[in-house]
Formats: C-alpha cells, structure tokens, sequence
C-alpha cells in the first residue's frame, strides 16, 4: 500500500474529493444523450443547409470517434501535465464546448465544438477512473467505482428529464447543461491534495520506460464494449417484430433495465468480498449472454422483462469490474495510459459488432443478430478465463 501512495503522489483522496469525482458520472451520458430528443427541432432550425440532417447526425454519431481519440491520448497527456491539471482543463473545455452552442448559429462550428467536447468528455472519465483506482484505498475503491457507475445511470435519467423541460421552451436551452461541469471542475480543484511538481516529473519519465500495451486487456474491454451497447441497436428490431417494439412499450424495458443495472453496480463493492476477479467476469458475462437470449426467444411480454433483468444485472457488475480488474493488474503508475486504451478499444467494440452483425440481420433477420450477440458474450467467458493471468491484481 505504501507503494502505491508513493506513486499516487500523495495521501489517499478526502470525502469531498470522491464525491467531485463521483459526481462526474453523469457528464458522459449527458455528452451522448442530451440532443436526442431535440435533433428534429436542430435540422429544423437549419433547414436551409443542404447537408443539415447528415451534420446534424453527425453532431452525435461524431461523437463516438472522437471519444476514441480522447481516451488514447489522456494517459500520455496525464504524465506530462499531471492527472488533476488535465482533468480540470477538460471540464473546463466540456463545459465551453457543450455550452457554445447556445450561443452559435453555425452548424459546421456546432459539429466542431462536439467533436471537441467528446474528445474531453473520454478524457475526463478515462481520468476520473484513475484517479479512484490510484489514489482511493483499496478496501473502498470498488464502492467508489460501483457509486460512480450508479451515479452516471441515475444522474442521466435525472437530466434528461430536465433537456425535456428545456427543451419545450427553446432547444438551445438544453446546452447550458454542459455548464454543470464547471462547479464540479471547482469542487476537484478545492478538495484534491496538492501534487508535488518534482514528483509528477520523475513519474512521468519513468511511466515513459518499460511501458507494454496492453492487448489483452484491450481485447476483452472491446468484447465488453460490444456487448453492452450493441444490444440497443437491435433488440428494438426484435421487439417490433414480436409486437413489443412501441416506444410506450420500449420505455418500461429499458428503465427496468436500467434499474437493476444501477443496483448492480451499488452493490458491486459487497460483490467483490465474495467473489474474486475472473468469477465476477464469468458471472456478469452469463447473465448478460443468458438475458439476451431470454429476449430473443421470448413470446410474451413477461419474458422480455425477465430477459431485461438478467442483462441489466450482469451489465451492471461488468461496468465498474472491467475499469476495477484492468486497474488492480496494472502498476499505479501507468494506470491513466491503461485506462485510456482500454477505454478506447471498449467505444470501438460497438463499431466492430456492428461491421459483424450487420450482414447477420439483412440476411437472417433481428432475432439471429440479438442471439449473435449473446455469442459474443460466450466468447467474452472463454476469453477471459483464457488471459486470465493478465488480471493477476499487482497489489
């Protein structure tokens, strides 16, 4: 343990400073969610622009990219400017950047200013996770990880209910949410410990030596990443096709859904006494590849809540497990550059199973995409018992 304060550079974080970062969960859903239900009044709005609806979807498919971008260079950027100072700039960015639209009435400097704010937006949670893996004590840090989780799925729900309100008014509206950023970045600034200048340095030359990239744990966040956001992409498809695909009928599912995952995820520090770190993957893998196929051979309506229960309580142990287990394996000191590339390659897992699933639904249809990617899941189980010593805890 007095290793791992060494090469946190100081004293384990206070009360207040794991609130601030606990508070920070609910940006990256604000980030890719919040112009949902307002990208008709937009495209409205630039109806004269030939290419409005294409820039307007790309305001959000965009994104995804640039998340990726972000979570690669957040490690290297956080050995040369320390892990605070680069989390503060980037909320200060999400917020300028989230915000500026208010105020602009260009679609291209739109599209611009949410490139760059996905950009931050990756960063500032690759950063939140490794300043909770590394500098709060090991006996409480999975709490930390499972409240930061529940706080992202509960503070999203919260604000998307306020983009509605705004959003009745006047669209534009909606963007100012961005600015709650801003007194959470001031919150972190007052509450974290001070770094030593001198410290910092010599860390980051030697996270610059001796550094392997860390594949497998890059490949089994990929498979995660596939499997917990590819499900939202087809299974509305199966569901139409089983007459349960009405959005009065989605709503339910998804908030049930959401619901366990978010108890999951509290309770995943109270998991983590019992169970060690390739039993909770194999457990939160089976029940997210055992809820999907409950959806998929489902024929009435009770069956797919079942289904959306079982998946919501596996997703909910995988998310904070994944950044936990790929942090305990990692050495402290190069734990913001891992985080960042198993951050990344876990945004391009949807990508790569959609490239995959694609030609499965035009030829077989929805159901045999949904059970594709209940396979993944299988495969995720027996690629993770397979590089299970890539999660040795190094503590």
């Amino acid at each position: 343990m007095s290793s791992e304060k060494a090469a946190a550079g100081g004293p384990y974080l206070s009360l207040g400073a794991c609130l601030a970062l606990t508070c920070m969960g609910p940006l990256s859903g604000l980030a890719q969610s919040a112009l949902g239900p307002i990208l008709p009044q937009i495209t409205a709005h630039f109806a004269d622009n030939p290419d409005a609806g294409v820039l307007v979807r790309l305001m959000v498919s965009g994104l995804s990219a640039a998340m990726i971008l972000g979570a690669l260079a957040s490690g290297f950027l956080a050995e040369r400017i320390g892990e605070l100072r680069l989390l503060l700039i980037s909320l200060f960015i999400y917020g300028l950047t989230g915000a500026a639209a208010f105020a602009l009435d260009d679609l291209y400097a739109m599209v611009a200013c949410r490139l760059l704010l996905g950009v931050v937006n990756s960063a500032a949670g690759g950063l939140a996770m490794a300043l909770i893996t590394t500098e709060i004590a090991p006996q409480t840090r999975n709490r930390w990880l499972g409240f930061y989780v529940v706080s992202g799925t509960v503070g999203v729900v919260f604000l998307m209910g306020i983009v509605g309100v705004l959003a009745h008014y006047d669209w534009r509206y909606v963007f100012l949410l961005y600015l709650v950023a801003w007194p959470i970045a001031l919150t972190a600034a007052l509450t974290f410990p001070k770094r030593d200048k001198e410290a910092r340095a010599a860390a980051a030359a030697e996270a610059a030596t001796g550094y392997r990239i860390p594949w497998r744990l890059m490949f089994v966040a990929m498979l995660i990443g596939a499997l917990g956001t590819t499900g939202f992409m087809y299974l509305p498809y199966h569901l139409a096709g089983i007459g349960q695909g009405r959005p009065e009928q989605l709503a339910p599912l998804l908030m049930v859904g959401a619901a366990v995952a978010s108890s999951a995820s509290f309770a995943y520090g109270w998991v983590r006494r019992f169970l060690a770190t390739i039993p909770v993957f194999v457990v939160g893998l089976l029940l997210l590849a055992a809820g999907i196929l409950v959806i998929a051979v489902a024929g009435d309506r009770a069956m797919v809540f079942a289904g959306y229960v079982i998946n919501g309580a596996g997703l909910g142990l995988l998310m904070p497990h994944l950044f936990s287990a790929c942090a305990a394996a990692t050495p402290p000191l190069y734990r913001p550059r891992m985080l960042g590339f198993v951050r990344a390659t876990f945004y391009g897992g949807p990508l790569l199973a959609q490239v995959v699933l694609e030609p499965v639904l035009s030829r077989f249809g929805a159901t045999a995409a949904v059970v594709g990617i209940a396979a993944i899941g299988l495969v995720a189980v027996i690629v993770v018992l397979a590089f299970r010593r890539a999660f040795v805890p190094v503590e």
